[in-house]
């Protein structure tokens, strides 16, 4: 059964956004966040909870808008690269 809710227009906006990329509906891409949410609330301390409540939005979305681009990945392969000398695998 489905029920329909209101949401944000911000929230409604950046859903279709995500959706698209992840190859899901609005709706889908909502109760995919809201699993996630689910999920963590739980496990998180209430430092950290509060500390991702107070972060603000504009630099949050400016951060995650540089996830998956080409900078963001070289950035991570040099990262990775410049470490793997104190990464110990269990091999």
């Amino acid at each position: 059964m489905s029920k329909s809710i209101r949401v944000s227009e911000e929230l409604a906006a950046n859903a279709e956004s995500a959706a698209k990329r992840f190859h899901r509906s609005p709706p889908q891409q909502i109760e995919h966040w809201a699993r996630i949410g689910r999920v963590l609330e739980p496990i998180l301390s209430y430092p950290l909870v509060d500390a991702i409540k107070t972060v603000d939005r504009d630099d949050l979305d400016r951060a995650l808008s540089e996830v998956e681009t080409p900078e963001s990945e070289d950035r991570t392969r040099r990262i990775i690269e410049s470490s793997a000398g104190e990464i110990v695998t269990s091999d």
